[in-house]
């Protein structure tokens, strides 16, 4: 466990995305203050290229997008594919934690229709890689494609590039949210993580347009991208406040392929370094039952 009260994020986003992850920054340094009781920090560099991101260090964690490889519609897809598997093979040696921000698959009525449908393919292949990637290579995927997806971009105002202000607040607080579920073990404990996922879940940015509250917070309830931690793939809830939860999701997660056992072993050795045996047991035990309970 880290004392360290300061979280460097390494970004590389489109411009407009940028927007979003200063915000996320800023969520996560707010969160993190009020649920420790001490100062927290968090900054943001930026670079255009992934392979230029600033040296790793024990305070970064590194964001980056798939948007900008839509500037590059007339590279051939193998070639991107290529490409893009060796630059998060790199990253993936850092050893910094390294998220991949999804595509929303939304091309705005401005487009030529033989573009829009390059844009669409391209689109839906890159999400499709950001997947396979977080599998090979344990990166974390922020699914913006998914959560706002499930608002609209109608509604949000903006399309595939992420413009708007709406657009930006809600990548960005998703962004911190994924963020603090997963990728703060070496900096704060597993209560303090906790703690400051259902304080940014009580602080959701209010959504464009007609929308009831239940609507609102189903969005950030059943939907969360995550990958090699705690949490993994889409899951729900996003916040885990009762601890025999976590047991029985690591146990629902084994049952449907989602994780392997070993993986899901590893997380509950951890929990019960930091729990104990005796708690750790009990949560094991009411997981299963849970899971045994909804077969039935």
């Amino acid at each position: 466990m880290s004392d360290k009260s300061h979280i460097s994020i390494a970004a590389s986003v489109s411009k407009d995305e940028q927007t979003a992850v200063q915000l996320a920054a800023g969520h996560i340094a707010r969160a993190l203050s009020q649920a420790a009781v001490v100062p927290w920090t968090c900054d943001c560099v930026f670079s255009p290229d992934a392979g230029t991101l600033p040296p790793r260090s024990d305070s970064t964690i590194v964001v980056t997008s798939l948007l900008p490889e839509l500037g590059k519609l007339d590279e051939p897809w193998p070639q991107v594919e290529q490409r893009l598997r060796k630059t998060y093979v790199a990253l993936s040696e850092r050893g910094d934690p390294v998220f991949i921000c999804t595509i929303l698959r939304h091309v705005g009525p401005d487009e030529a229709p033989e573009t829009t449908d390059a844009l669409m393919i391209r689109i839906r292949r890159l999400n499709l890689l950001a997947a396979e990637i977080s599998r090979e290579m344990g990166a974390y995927v922020i699914d913006l494609d998914r959560v706002l997806a499930d608002i609209g971009a109608r509604r949000l105002q903006t399309d595939y590039r992420l413009t708007g202000k709406s657009a930006a607040e809600m990548s960005g607080h998703f962004i911190a949210v994924t963020v603090i579920a997963n990728a703060l073990d070496a900096f704060v404990s597993f209560e303090i993580q906790d703690a400051a996922g259902a304080l940014l879940a009580s602080s959701r940015p209010a959504i464009a347009g007609p929308a009831s509250e239940l609507e609102q917070v189903s969005v950030w309830q059943n939907r969360l991208a995550v990958g090699k931690g705690r949490r993994k793939q889409i899951i729900s809830p996003v916040i885990y406040t009762v601890q025999d939860n976590y047991a029985g999701w690591l146990v629902g997660q084994v049952l449907r392929g989602a994780i392997g056992p070993g993986e899901a072993f590893r997380r509950l050795v951890e929990a019960i370094r930091r729990r104990g045996v005796r708690e750790s047991a009990g949560m094991l035990v009411s997981g299963l039952t849970r899971q045994i309970q909804r077969k039935k």
